[in-house]
């Protein structure tokens, strides 16, 4: 019998598939990286089909790759060595409601979006916004990465919000670990352990999360400034003076020339930042005023569109416009972070590379947290223009590792910064593979992820 057969045994029938386009449309995820097709695609709809699938794959050494909505950045759902991509998105049931422990127990293919309109009723949220994927991202996926967004300035990331997890090892063991206590000291962490572990030592089968109240009122405000240092050294100032914000994101000009073409908004090209600020009306009124006083200090001025919206409508479409600059071009992309005093030098230093190289480089971020992406546009099929590139993004990342920051803020490791994962964690990448084999010792969940098994390989 093939896998196909055997996996039909203990999924239904239509629910595995090597239908060459079925094995296609989970080649890839959002990132720049090639495609590779597994040998077959198994949607599962409960924790003992998950089970039951990865202990056959542990007994026949198939790798396991599993997928929510496949909108990750750095590869990390793509199947590179073969076998399964196992499918949870249909997981999709939001399990219990404890809205008087703010707290809810839900399947791991459960979208962000639809998690917080279930959640308005109740007059509860999940913060951690994956940004611009909100709408198809799932909580399993979020927990995998660890993901964040615009508000992890003031509620953190994914992580912060886990309380107890529900797991399958590579194995086909199946655990519960953490609990639903707010506060405790028990014993390892192991929540925060398998959170941002992108799939390489357990599948997620249920996620039991802590909620917050959803804030009685939000304002928007944006700045621009002159240069990019001005606007940098502004973000430092703001945080210095402990103002309670929820949001702090920077474009710098060539994001907003980018807008500009996307949508012709007559922007001033020049760096601008963004505020919102969570709280009962006093608190935004004060907030607020303090804020635009350290901004006119620094040399900002308040940033307002012709159209009468809100400035904040553009953050929202900075991707995009990214995308869509140059038809036929490629992003190559990082989302570094480091210390807040470094980001006046990091903004700069993008600026000297893209003067250099030629190439269009966009940095824009969630900065209150000394968070930063540059996105390179390039051209794959100018063998050149892509090594020129891909040197441009190491150059960045050994630069925030010089400055005591990180290769990954908020996206993970995947395949994207693999080669560049030891330049951080140097020696104690050997402890993390005794980890992995603890964990999986065939080595079979979303293998050639975030580090190799051996040094050899």
């Amino acid at each position: 019998m093939s896998i196909v057969d055997d996996l039909r045994q203990i999924v239904d029938v239509d629910r595995v598939s090597n239908n060459p386009t079925a094995l296609e449309s989970v080649s890839i995820d959002e990132s720049s990286l090639p495609p590779v097709q597994p040998e077959a695609l198994v949607q599962t709809q409960t924790a003992d089909e998950i089970q039951s699938v990865v202990s056959y794959c542990y007994e026949h050494a198939l790798p396991v790759t599993v997928r929510g909505a496949g909108s990750d950045l750095e590869g990390s759902a793509i199947p590179i060595k073969g076998g399964i991509v196992l499918d949870v998105s249909r997981m999709d049931k939001i399990i219990q409601l404890w809205p008087e422990d703010l707290q809810v127990k839900l399947e791991p293919g459960v979208v962000y979006d639809k998690l917080n309109d279930y959640l308005k009723r109740e007059s509860l949220f999940f913060p951690p916004s994956p940004g611009g994927s909100s709408d198809v991202a799932t909580i399993g996926g979020m927990v995998s990465t660890n993901a964040s967004g615009i508000y992890s300035v003031k509620y953190g990331g994914t992580k912060d919000f886990v309380l107890e997890l529900e797991i399958v090892d590579g194995t086909g063991t199946r655990y519960k670990i953490g609990n639903r206590a707010v506060k405790r000291s028990s014993g390892y962490n192991l929540i925060d352990l398998i959170a941002g572990s992108e799939g390489t030592l357990a599948v997620i089968t249920s996620v039991t999360l802590q909620l917050l109240g959803i804030p009685e009122g939000n304002r928007k405000i944006a700045f621009k400034f002159k240069s990019e240092y001005e606007a940098a050294q502004t973000v430092s100032v703001l945080m210095r003076y402990g103002l309670d914000l929820a949001a702090v994101e920077f474009l710098d000009r060539s994001v907003i020339e980018a807008l500009n073409l996307l949508n012709n908004y007559g922007l001033e090209e020049t760096p601008c930042l963004f505020l919102e600020i969570h709280g009962p009306q006093p608190v935004l009124d004060a907030t607020a005023e303090t804020a635009a006083g350290v901004a006119a200090e620094m040399g900002g001025e308040p940033l307002t569109l012709a159209s009468g919206q809100n400035p904040w409508e553009i953050r929202h479409h900075a991707t995009n416009a990214i995308k869509l600059r140059r038809p036929g071009y490629s992003i190559i992309r990082n989302d570094v972070a480091f210390p807040i005093s470094n980001l006046p030098e990091m903004v700069q230093y993008c600026r000297q590379l893209a003067e250099e190289s030629g190439l269009l480089i966009h940095a824009f971020g969630h900065v209150g947290m000394g968070l930063l992406h540059a996105l390179i546009l390039a051209r794959k099929e100018d063998v050149d223009e892509w090594k020129k590139g891909l040197e441009i993004n190491r150059k960045i990342i050994r630069k925030a590792i010089d400055c005591g920051g990180t290769i990954s803020g908020e996206h993970g490791i995947g395949l994207g910064h693999k080669a560049m994962f030891g330049l951080e964690h140097s020696g104690s990448v050997d402890l993390m593979r005794q980890i992995k084999k603890v964990f999986d010792p065939r080595g079979i969940l979303n293998p050639g992820k975030i580090f190799d098994l051996s040094a050899r390989e």
